[in-house]
């Protein structure tokens, strides 16, 4: 097993062990939480939606905390439009939610969530699984300081033969 120090994006233990293009997995797992409709989407589309993925519960006391991270209101839309804390390199991503809060028990409780760990057993059909983590994100309306053109996003170089084997969720 790789030392978490020495992991890079490229050689994620989940991924770096993968030799097969994710849509060309032969389930070899029963499916836990996607159905055979919802399987073969994920194969020929590349995405699927994981309808109650974690507890309400868990998507409301998160919501809060991201406000009150962030030091807004969700009730008093004066408070949204604030200059950003941090401007980034990427200059695209300046006004686009972010919100620079990675290791919370909040966010854990949602990644560790029985749904959330079933559904990527049924996308990889492996059960040893490493979390990667990643910010989150808040989006109030796009105008004021907060305007923004958007922005592509892609989180794997599509461009790369083999594809990189990459999910993200």
């Amino acid at each position: 097993m790789a030392h978490a120090k020495d992991i890079t994006k490229d050689d994620h233990p989940t991924s770096s062990r993968a030799t097969t293009q994710l849509s060309k997995i032969r389930k070899a797992l029963p499916l836990r939480v996607l159905s055979d409709a919802d399987f073969a989407h994920w194969q020929r589309r590349g995405f699927v939606i994981v309808r109650d993925a974690v507890p309400m519960e868990n998507v409301e006391r998160l919501k809060a905390l991201l406000w009150e991270f962030e030091e807004k209101d969700p009730n008093y839309p004066a408070t949204w439009d604030v200059t950003q804390r941090r401007d980034y390199a990427l200059k695209e991503i300046n006004n686009a939610g972010m919100v620079e809060i990675y290791n919370h028990q909040f966010l854990w409780d949602n990644r560790m969530a029985r749904r959330v760990y079933d559904a990527f057993v049924d996308i990889w059909d492996m059960e040893d699984l490493w979390v990667a983590i990643d910010r989150a994100n808040l989006n109030t309306p796009n105008k004021g300081r907060r305007a923004s053109p958007g922005f592509i996003h892609w989180d794997a170089d599509t461009s790369l033969e083999p594809k990189p084997i990459s999910v993200q969720g």
